[in-house]
């Protein structure tokens, strides 16, 4: 049977928890909050690190929360996700040689 795309992406979406596909479904996810606040342009609002506001047309509160967004989402893309695939990787390879692969090998013989 043929699945349509829509069904290829819920079935890539779903992983078990802390499984190395979940972890780098979550570095996907970064990258792509992160892309979409660049692309909106929130990297002007950053300049509220140094005390200026990003947009004269916005108040310096909606100025301070879309600079401190684009910096969560920088932080994530640049702290969080290298970590995240780093521990997919690490757990990849220990699934597939801490497994044995067969089993009547290493059971000794009655």
């Amino acid at each position: 049977m043929k699945r349509n795309p829509w069904q290829r992406l819920r079935a890539a979406w779903h992983a078990e928890f802390l499984s190395p596909k979940d972890l780098m479904r979550r570095a996907v996810v970064l990258g792509l909050l992160f892309a979409a606040a660049h692309v909106s342009g929130l990297r002007e609002f950053a300049s509220v690190l140094n005390g200026t506001t990003g947009s004269v047309a916005l108040s310096w509160e909606t100025a301070a929360f879309l600079g401190v967004l684009y910096v969560l989402a920088y932080l994530g893309v640049v702290v969080l996700a290298p970590i995240l695939l780093l521990a997919a990787a690490v757990s990849l390879t220990w699934r597939k040689l801490g497994r044995p692969k067969d089993e009547s090998r290493t059971r000794p013989a009655p």
